[in-house]
């Protein structure tokens, strides 16, 4: 809180529960943004750098925001504000600060960007393959899962097979000779989603990890899966998070090119 650039959070006074939860939504969503947006990545500095501050928790930052609303409102509002995916947050319209000395930072250009999305994309399929095989190697023994339930999908219909696919149609647009002209935009912008959404559940398995271990509310694969997230959360997030810039900003540019 305290930004320069952030607007006032509006009152909820007189206000209907689902309208509260709009307001909060929309309170957010006008001062921050997901980083591929527009703070600079450098894929050999860990990602994405916030020269602008971040990155942002949207529980934390709505609730500091509005302390007089509910517990359940302010979940339901992070909840609708996180449905893409996003969960770390930059601060929007840094540009307009007055006075702010913007760092000497440039993003990497695409085609460099392209180049290490190859070895992203190997490492995502690492993480992918494994849980795929913790699935399989249970799913005759866990009772939570039943036989004809395809071994691809987790116990919450995460499709890895659909990542997996992802992976392989980026992969072939990559490997189109004129790729930043002649890429599939509908593509990109499924494998983006897919991308999103894995990104998404691997910040959920790891945050709910404690409890669910302590209370055994998990399944014998649920349990498996959860460890392997939680002990290779650092890679997964270190070649997810700048495939999902990268693959964004291609589409971009390809939709600039049509």
């Amino acid at each position: 809180m305290g930004r320069s650039n952030e607007s006032s959070p509006p009152s909820l006074d007189g206000l209907e529960r689902e309208e509260r939860i709009e307001v909060m939504r929309d309170w957010f969503l006008a001062n921050f943004e997901d980083p591929s947006q527009n703070t600079p990545h450098d894929s050999g500095e860990g990602g994405f750098q916030y020269i602008w501050g971040g990155p942002y928790d949207a529980s934390d930052e709505i609730g500091s925001a509005f302390p007089d609303a509910e517990e359940d409102e302010i979940e339901e509002a992070v909840d609708l504000v996180q449905e893409e995916g996003t969960y770390d947050w930059a601060p929007v319209n840094f540009g307009d600060d007055e006075g702010l000395d913007e760092p000497d930072f440039r993003l990497e250009p695409l085609s460099e960007r392209l180049d290490a999305l190859a070895g992203q994309l190997s490492q995502i399929e690492g993480h992918v393959a494994e849980l795929v095989r913790i699935v399989r190697d249970g799913n005759g023994v866990s009772p939570g899962m039943g036989h004809n339930r395809p071994p691809e999908l987790l116990e919450d219909d995460l499709d890895l097979g659909e990542i997996q696919e992802s992976i392989e149609d980026v992969r072939a647009e990559l490997a189109k000779p004129s790729r930043e002209a002649d890429a599939d935009p509908e593509k990109l912008d499924r494998a983006e989603s897919r991308f999103r959404r894995f990104m998404g559940w691997i910040r959920e398995q790891a945050a709910n990890a404690p409890k669910n271990l302590a209370t055994g509310s998990v399944t014998a694969i649920g349990g498996a899966v959860t460890k392997y997230v939680i002990d290779n959360f650092d890679g997964i997030v270190a070649s997810l998070q700048p495939a999902i810039s990268t693959i964004s900003a291609w589409a971009d540019v390809v939709r600039m090119v049509i």
